[in-house]
């Protein structure tokens, strides 16, 4: 008993972390990921059962593979918020659950790199549903322990940047992904911990040295091996590096070695993906998207009418990661307090970062801010498409993360008050629990039940011996647990004597 209270409560963090995020992959049926059909497909057919679940189609003039049934029609419930996820059940249990049919939506042209589906495709099996389960374990348990490795390793001033950065970022779109099936996962943890791992491998020595630049391959590795675009945010994260840590001495030169091996690999990545290319040339109209925040659809500027439109709405896209827009399918709307908790806790951090802000950190900030907003534009204007057309907020969130992570970098002379951690903490808490609830509510029943008790009218649940009602407390308080545990580790103001003893006593 006495050596378990001489261990302090940040040791449960990585606990609490599991557990809110296993919440939220509890939280979302199979299939509930944006593209989750095409992604699933893609990962079983770069498994081990590839043969079996997904033969290629003799004589079939796209790339047809024949697959089972229940992965082609596993999002059947998408952009319809109001039909449960009780539709998957004769996919699983009915006669529909042996059949298979043909299709050509999955990775077979090669638009998007392979590790990725490789890594998930070890996963697969008979049982959809445990496999894209277990998958979603996995990326949850290796986000944990990156950013746990990542927090132990990193000089002491860099631990609340690192924390700093991904917390105020990932609600809810960030949590809701990376508890999920969907690449995206991969392209924000990479992104979001590779520049980070690089920056304290250029700043510590030994054996901490080697282990971060470790990380940071494996990070680079998770960019660029799930999508392209990531291997160019993953290319420019560890540029802002460079140039933050440059020094004109000899250990410099021979530490730019690794990220110049690993912006090679990602370059290689890169060029293998089609990805890539209809971003940079603009997407199609084949298909087009209208999420509602560009308007109706209906009239499109053009001309300097569509680029002062599109560099003037830029913000929703960025605003779509902190609720502003839906999430799986676009088709969740998230509630009002989800969106002002999440913008309200990142303009705190924001305006403290800021107070920061040496030269060199104002030219990281100024760079990673440019490209946020020139990027999304420039592939609007490509194909001549309005925001909210096309260009989905999760692809801008690695981006975000990374830019959530800069402003934080000077810590600890980004000082803290208790009022200002504790209005930060109660702010995402408010906004995770409301997203929680309302994800689980859109799938449970779909939208048109409203009662707070989730068990109520259930429609949809998984097989197992825990209700929703549970899995939202537990995975809110769990949430909420952990922002209070890593709030003491946030430098506070040496004149805030209670934010000191709160600290102590944690």
């Amino acid at each position: 008993m006495n050596r378990l209270r001489r261990v302090p409560l940040l040791a449960l963090a990585p606990v609490l972390a599991l557990v809110a995020l296993l919440a939220w992959a509890f939280a979302s049926p199979i299939g509930a990921g944006p593209d989750d059909d095409y992604h699933l497909v893609s990962s079983w057919c770069a498994g081990p059962t590839a043969a079996e679940t997904c033969a290629p189609v003799e004589g079939a003039e796209r790339a047809d593979h024949r697959i089972p049934r229940a992965l082609a029609e596993i999002s059947c419930f998408e952009r319809q918020p109001e039909v449960s996820a009780a539709c998957q059940d004769e996919l699983f249990t009915g006669a529909l659950m042996d059949q298979t049919v043909d299709t050509d939506r999955g990775n077979f042209y090669g638009e998007y790199p392979p590790l990725y589906y490789a890594v998930m495709g070890v996963f697969t099996s008979d049982d959809v549903q445990a496999s894209a389960l277990v998958m979603r374990v996995f990326t949850i348990v290796l986000f944990v322990a990156l950013l746990t490795a990542l927090y132990l390793l990193l000089p002491v001033e860099r631990r609340p940047t690192l924390l700093i950065g991904w917390v105020v970022t990932t609600i809810p779109l960030g949590i809701f992904l990376l508890a999920s099936n969907n690449p995206s996962a991969w392209a924000t943890i990479g992104v979001g911990t590779s520049w980070i791992a690089l920056l304290g491998y250029f700043e510590s020595t030994g054996r901490r040295r080697i282990a971060l630049g470790a990380i940071y391959a494996i990070a680079m590795l998770m960019a660029a091996g799930s999508r392209g675009d990531a291997a160019v945010y993953a290319g420019f994260a560890t540029a802002l590096v460079l140039f933050y840590a440059f020094r004109p001495h000899r250990r410099y030169w021979l530490s730019a070695i690794l990220p110049v091996i690993m912006g090679l690999v990602a370059l290689a990545f890169l060029l293998r993906a089609g990805q890539i290319g209809s971003g940079l040339g603009g997407f199609s109209d084949v298909g087009v998207e209208d999420s509602g925040v560009g308007g109706d659809g209906t009239v499109t500027p053009s001309g300097i009418g569509l680029l002062a439109y599109n560099v003037m709405n830029v913000p929703f896209l960025w605003l779509g990661n902190l609720g502003e827009w839906g999430l799986g399918w676009l088709d969740t709307t998230m509630p009002a307090a989800v969106t002002f908790g999440a913008v309200g806790a990142f303009v705190v951090a924001g305006f403290l970062g800021v107070r920061a802000l040496e030269w060199r950190k104002a030219v990281v900030v100024a760079a990673a801010a440019v490209v946020l907003w020139v990027l999304p534009v420039y592939v609007l204007q490509q194909a001549g498409h309005i925001v909210g057309q096309q260009v989905q907020p999760r692809y801008l969130l690695p981006l975000i993360v990374l830019f959530g992570g800069v402003l934080a970098l000077g810590a600890p002379r980004v000082q803290w008050k208790r009022g200002q951690l504790l209005l930060v903490a109660a702010m995402l808490s408010i906004a995770n629990g409301v997203a929680l609830h309302t994800n689980m509510r859109r799938y449970l029943t779909g939208i048109d039940a409203g009662s707070v008790n989730l068990n109520t009218g259930t429609e949809w649940w998984w097989n197992v011996p825990f209700s929703p009602m549970i899995v939202w407390i537990v995975g809110s308080l769990a949430y909420t647990a952990l922002l209070f545990v890593l709030a003491a580790r946030i430098p506070v103001d040496p004149l805030d004597a209670g934010a000191r003893r709160v600290r102590r006593l944690i």
